[in-house]
């Protein structure tokens, strides 16, 4: 079993997010889902698979990644512990930002933003795989995401400046 260190299983605040997005004022004891690293469920958290997983990874509605436990499926057999995924920035322009988790599965890395894996779960079934749409993040602030707020767009529209949405079915 691959035992994790005392400060990371206790660790509740992912700090490198928090310094990332500025430092905002945040209740460091009860943080937001984006930096809240407790297994313990956050109030009307809900839990879906991730596809093309082998329902090894979930996403929750509140924006969270969770890696269940169990052992590896690749390589030498190690037991891995429940563990939420820190969530890493990614920098689009200079008035927005994407949130992400590295997703590792069968020996492979998978980037993947964490407003696709919401639409995706909660909204409406897209292949998260297609570069030509993405999800556009309507919260205010960037990182407190609320499912409702998200919408599916085609890239070539938000890259000309136009407000195409494509409609859940």
């Amino acid at each position: 079993m691959v035992s994790s260190k005392s400060e990371t299983s206790e660790k509740l605040l992912n700090t490198s997010l928090w310094e990332k997005l500025g430092k905002p004022s945040i209740d460091k004891n009860n943080p937001p889902p984006c930096l809240n690293l407790s297994l313990e469920n956050i109030t009307d958290e809900q839990w879906k698979p991730i596809p093309g997983f082998d329902n090894r990874l979930v996403v929750s509605n509140k924006g969270r990644v969770k890696r269940l436990s169990g052992w590896t499926s690749e390589g030498r057999k190690i037991f891995l512990k429940e563990q939420i995924l820190s969530q890493i920035m990614s920098i689009n322009s200079s008035r927005s930002y994407s949130l992400y988790c590295v997703l590792r599965h069968k020996r492979k890395n998978t980037c993947l933003t964490i407003t696709k894996l919401l639409y995706n779960c909660f909204v409406e079934k897209f292949d998260l795989n297609d570069n030509t749409i993405i999800v556009a993040n309507n919260n205010n602030p960037l990182w407190n995401i609320e499912v409702s707020n998200l919408s599916l767009r085609p890239i070539y529209d938000v890259l000309k400046g136009k407000q195409t949405i494509i409609k859940p079915k």
